[in-house]
């Protein structure tokens, strides 16, 4: 394998230093929006190219095998969404610097084969996140960093147990070591507490996605989403090396897994605005990927890939398109159709409706579920979906049957809006359904990367 292969993640550092500095020294040059998502483009397809061959670098320092790809193809989707519908990327020149950190860090992450790697890239995605959230609200940025900063260090004081009990940082020899001890409590505390910071980290979604006014969606929400999706890719590559301690952390796993599915969907809907509804939509998904997790084999954690690389561009997209005014709701179907059907198709993808990628990410972990003799589980699951399910439809009923609010009867009618780059996390969630046979098996072949079978 040849260092080339980490063109990809060069063009995403380079473009996070680049941008800032190029709408500071020429603020009026529009031609610098296309930039990013030129940029992420090109990273995306020299991953899916460059990133086939499996191999390493750097003697073992870094891994690139079908995990990696998977994990690294779904977090470029989704900034990929991020940089094309946001059209304001001059109004806060550095978030997208930010987003595009955070990105970094879920590359390094998942092509990490040791515990100071994914802790680094883990860390480095949720520096990004809180700074990001610091251009939208102060206040919340400190709250973040508070939650942020407790989160990395039950992460590094949980590493750095696992690597006195084993000896070692390798995720391989982690294995190994800890499959030839007895588990017993110091064990079972230690696998608690990297977990407590994981769970965390993604409790920083509705920390952040659920706080600030209208303006706060891109600023929060997003980068929330970003985080999200790194902190379960390293709970799914870490958690095949703590097999010896499964007994322990599956039904506690479970357990808030189903708290997140029901409760995600209930919040939804009792909510009317749309960026609310998507970041509790988003949390019930996220619960669905961590009930695949509790299931320590290789079809429950390819379930959870599958799940996972729908849901970050489904979660982004809707974010983004859900910036209206709680007035602007009603009518928007015939103000601005293209927003509407993507947020409409967003918001659906998220509550799980067939027949689009949400729908057979959550069928597949269903299956698993049943599978698992997890029942209860995929219960409250169905509940939370069907309450998520409603919300959306009453939300889409405004935006569809509600009439318009009436133009001044002087002055020319106002025209409709086409906004274009609505159609991509459509069309995305849509091309999830329907390819969703091949991707699930790139899923398969990311878990079984992992060493699971």
């Amino acid at each position: 394998m040849r260092v080339i292969a980490l063109l990809p993640e060069a063009i995403i550092l380079a473009t996070a230093a680049v941008l800032p500095l190029g709408r500071r020294l020429v603020p009026e040059r529009r031609e610098l929006n296309w930039l990013a998502p030129l940029a992420v483009l090109a990273a995306l397809l020299l991953e899916l190219w460059l990133g086939a061959p499996v191999g390493s670098l750097f003697s073992g320092g870094w891994l690139q095998d079908r995990f990696s790809l998977f994990g690294k193809a779904a977090l470029l989707l989704g900034l990929l969404v991020f940089v094309v519908v946001d059209r304001e990327p001059e109004a806060w020149p550095d978030l997208e610097a930010f987003a595009f950190l955070a990105v970094f860090g879920g590359m390094v992450a998942v092509s990490a084969p040791t515990l100071v790697g994914l802790w680094a890239g883990l860390e480095l995605a949720a520096l990004a996140g809180v700074a990001a959230s610091g251009f939208s609200s102060r206040t919340a940025a400190s709250e973040l960093l508070l939650v942020s900063a407790t989160a990395g260090g039950l992460l590094a004081l949980g590493f750095a147990f696992l690597y006195a009990l084993a000896g070692t940082t390798s995720l391989a020899g982690l294995r190994l070591g800890l499959a030839h001890r007895q588990l017993a409590l110091p064990l079972a505390l230690i696998v608690l507490l990297v977990l407590s910071g994981l769970a965390l980290r993604l409790a920083l979604a509705a920390l952040a996605g659920n706080g600030g006014r209208k303006a706060d969606t891109r600023g929060q929400a997003v980068p929330a989403a970003l985080l999200s999706a790194v902190a379960l890719l390293v709970a799914a590559k870490l958690l095949p090396s703590l097999a010896a301690a499964t007994i322990v952390w599956a039904p506690w796993l479970a357990v808030l897994s189903a708290a997140a599915m029901l409760l995600g969907g209930l919040r939804a809907a009792a909510l009317s605005r749309p960026e609310r509804q998507a970041v509790w939509l988003a949390l019930g998904q996220v619960g669905w990927v961590g009930a695949a997790l509790a299931s320590p084999q290789q079809r429950g954690t390819a379930a959870a890939l599958f799940l996972l690389g729908c849901l970050l561009f489904a979660w982004v997209g809707a974010a983004l398109l859900a910036r209206l005014e709680p007035s602007a709701l009603a009518g928007l179907s015939s103000r601005d159709p293209l927003r509407a059907a993507g947020l409409g198709l967003a918001l659906l993808s998220l509550a799980g409706a067939p027949p689009l990628g949400g729908f057979f990410g959550e069928f597949a972990v269903a299956a698993e579920l049943i599978r698992s003799n997890l029942g209860w589980v995929l219960a409250a699951g169905l509940l939370g979906w069907i309450a998520g399910l409603y919300g959306v439809i009453r939300t889409l009923a405004r935006s569809y049957l509600e009439a318009a609010p009436e133009p001044p009867r002087r002055g020319p009618r106002p025209a409709s809006v086409w906004t274009v780059s609505a159609l991509l996390p459509a069309v995305l969630v849509l091309g999830y359904g329907l390819f969703a046979f091949p991707i699930h098996s790139l899923a398969s072949q990311g878990a079984a990367a992992l060493g699971l079978r």
